[in-house]
């Protein structure tokens, strides 16, 4: 076994739970290991049997048995700890250049069809500061490696121009968020034509902690700048809502749109969300998995089509209510929405 690895705690939800049955059926096909062991962090568990979801809990797994199960922490001596993110087949955690690639490999051999490293802190996680870069410059090539092997590209989620400035030496074709970079940080992307995938984040809510919050802030503030610097020096931009796991909020994303109105106009806007989109998914290359031309109406190209009641350029406003002025909604050639009969 190799050594621990550095990770943060996690919730997981009844339906990664679930996620967690399946995974241990899975592995029972595999070469059995009786001194392997798993310790699953932080997680709070459906037993079966009770009618509801424990207190958050640890559990051990040795060999093909579930070994321990405390509300306190268990010694982890040598064992495997995994995420929440790794539970549902979201992640790797993987410290050192052997464990990037073999985690890059896995990401690809599963199907993905680009690879995003986390480069840096997080804005709404509780235990990575903003400011701290969480991959060395070997690590990160050995990811980028091992895409470029596979025809496709890493992106990297970072904010700070030191882990941005680092991600570009290792090779990156996409930084996601970059909202604290500096003036000739982002100069130096448009020089070499890296991706920035922006967003315009809403500040944490009154639920979070103040740490959260204080962080969340710093982020939100920071997007004027990035936005303004972007066009200035002629970044290539993309668009993301960074929206995840709460389907309720998936409702903001068109709104989210309205917001570029600040820097760009309606035209601009709906080029970055369709157009632009589309050039970087692009860049996996023969791991795309929109074969054709994606992102544009033109003879030939995928049939991915809205047809919108009113003029969205006039009025970019159109598109914030969806269920009213989106009449049709085809993808791929399959209508799921027709209002005109």
């Amino acid at each position: 076994m190799s050594a621990p690895r550095k990770m943060s705690s996690a919730w997981i939800s009844v339906a990664s739970v679930l996620v967690l049955c399946a995974v241990a059926q899975a592995q029972t096909a595999l070469p059995p290991a009786s001194d392997a062991s798993v310790l699953i962090r932080d997680v709070r568990i459906f037993d079966g049997r009770s009618d509801k979801l424990s207190a958050p809990s640890n559990v051990l797994v040795v060999g093909n048995k579930i070994s321990k199960i405390s509300a306190e922490p268990i010694a982890a001596d040598s064992t495997r700890k995994l995420t929440a993110g790794e539970l549902m087949g979201i992640g790797f955690i993987a410290d050192g250049r052997d464990e990037v690639l073999t985690a890059t490999h896995e990401n690809l051999q599963g199907g993905a069809s680009q690879i995003k490293v986390m480069a840096g802190g997080g804005a709404a996680s509780a235990y990575d500061p903003l400011d701290v870069p969480q991959y060395t410059l070997d690590e990160m090539k050995a990811a980028v490696e091992a895409a470029d092997d596979w025809g496709t590209y890493v992106t990297v989620h970072a904010y700070t121009p030191k882990a941005v400035r680092r991600a570009i030496d290792a090779g990156v074709k996409c930084i996601e968020h970059g909202q604290l970079l500096d003036e000739p940080t982002m100069k130096l992307l448009g020089d070499r034509g890296i991706w920035l995938s922006l967003q315009t984040l809403e500040e944490a809510p009154a639920t979070a902690s103040e740490a959260t919050k204080a962080k969340k802030k710093t982020v939100v503030d920071g997007a004027d700048n990035a936005f303004k610097w972007a066009r200035k020096y002629n970044v290539k931009l993309a668009w993301g809502t960074d929206l995840m796991f709460v389907p309720a909020q998936m409702t903001n994303q068109n709104t989210d749109i309205l917001k570029l109105k600040t820097w760009m106009t309606s035209a601009q806007a709906l080029k970055l969300v369709t157009h632009d989109n589309a050039q970087l998914l692009a860049l996996s290359g023969p791991r795309n998995p929109y074969p054709g031309e994606l992102g544009v109406v033109a003879q030939g190209a995928l049939a991915d089509l809205l047809l919108v009641d009113g003029d969205p350029i006039a009025n970019l406003g159109l598109i914030a209510d969806p269920g009213k002025n989106f009449v049709m909604i085809m993808k791929d050639g399959t209508l799921y929405k027709n209002s005109l009969h």
